[in-house]
């Protein structure tokens, strides 16, 4: 998932208007001269659309008004602003620069994490052991870009002046879990209290006492989008990464975290054994 939600937008507004217009894909690109991968790799939003294309595509669709042809023009300027990850674009992988283009975008993110906590609630030092916990030996200097990468996300995301709804579910074993040691674990876990005072934070714990339940084959993410444009479900593993926004397989996560949702302590109990373990480091 290569493009962005505001070119996949454009796009799919634009695909809306032609067949709005009773024009195939096909004769869009016969009058216009492009190929017909051009106008499908558009209204996909694979491809950002030049101003000139745009505009010659909206006088076709018939849309002739200037205030409305201006909306779309700067909706596909939006589309071709480059987020602030990319000054790390050597450093991150493709699907992350894809991660943090949907984190940036989106107006609601749930989370469910079995193992580690939430990237957003990390302290940098969490962040350095939960980096280089791995096989692979990672230089200094990219470990500590990874580190800058998401201190950045989190004051993005979460100082920004109309931030996303957080809601963030937890195993207590990623409670409990001394990554980095107690001193490091300690640290977390009062950050960790500190974000369920804002107020579009909301934290819970799925306690062990849950038994199995519903996130128990993987931790995933759900981005949430305005309008029309749905949802999309992330999951993530040791081999790959999955971006999933077909309706059957988000419907599937966002019934999952409902049920974990229902089976985890209430936010007031979750900070107070979040404190209890902290205290106790």
């Amino acid at each position: 998932m290569a493009q962005t939600i505001r070119s996949r937008r454009l796009g799919a507004d634009l695909r809306q208007l032609r067949r709005k217009a009773n024009l195939t894909a096909e004769a869009v690109a016969s009058e216009l001269g492009f190929s017909q991968a051009k106008v499908s790799r558009i209204e996909s939003g694979e491809v950002r659309v030049a101003r000139t294309d745009l505009k010659a595509m909206l006088a076709m669709y018939g849309v002739t008004d200037p205030a409305e042809v201006e909306n779309f023009v700067q909706a596909a300027k939006d589309a071709r602003t480059q987020g602030w990850w990319l000054a790390y674009e050597d450093a991150l992988p493709r699907e992350y620069r894809d991660f943090i283009a949907l984190e940036a975008s989106a107006t609601s993110i749930r989370t469910f994490q079995g193992m580690i906590l939430p990237g957003l609630a990390q302290t940098p030092d969490y962040i350095r052991h939960v980096t280089t916990a791995g096989p692979a030996v990672l230089d200094p200097g990219h470990v500590d870009s990874l580190i800058k990468v998401r201190t950045d996300r989190q004051k993005i995301i979460l100082d920004n002046v109309h931030p996303p709804k957080l809601w963030m579910i937890v195993t207590e074993g990623a409670i409990r879990q001394l990554v980095g040691g107690a001193a490091v674990m300690a640290e977390q876990l009062q950050h960790l209290a500190q974000l369920t005072q804002l107020s579009n934070v909301t934290l819970q714990v799925l306690p062990f006492a849950a038994g199995a339940h519903a996130g128990v084959h993987s931790s995933f993410v759900l981005f949430d989008f305005p309008g029309n444009d749905g949802s999309v479900a992330y999951v993530e593993n040791l081999t790959g990464t999955l971006f999933m926004d077909k309706p059957g397989e988000v419907e599937a996560f966002s019934g999952a975290f409902d049920h974990l949702r229902a089976g985890a302590l209430s936010p007031a109990d979750s900070l107070a054994l979040i404190q209890q373990i902290a205290d106790g480091l």
